[in-house]
């Protein structure tokens, strides 16, 4: 993982510890969209973290929807390799699900 990524992923778990769900989506989603169409290995990754930023923020206005994009988060963790930096978010995650 290249050093702005892992940045990014920082930020982007700070932003969900402290329940800023839309603004860690924002940070995501700058990343994800100009790969979105590439191969890139974390391409899905990246969107299945969007997947879950959206599902939290959509409990928090208590939209029924939450739990499709949940489901849609549960489809993409499973591409997660064996990286610690995302192993801890998706343990995080996981235990805060909606």
């Amino acid at each position: 993982m290249s050093y702005e990524l892992k940045t990014i992923f920082e930020k982007f778990r700070s932003l969900i510890i402290q329940k800023k769900y839309y603004e860690a989506h924002e940070v995501l989603e700058e990343v994800w969209h100009p790969m979105r169409k590439s191969l890139h290995p974390d391409r899905d990754i990246i969107r299945g973290f969007i997947n879950a930023a959206v599902s939290l923020e959509l409990k928090k206005r208590d939209r029924d929807n939450y739990l499709k994009v949940w489901k849609t988060y549960e489809k993409h963790k499973q591409k997660i390799k064996h990286n610690e930096l995302y192993l801890d978010l998706v343990k995080f995650l996981d235990k805060n699900k909606p």
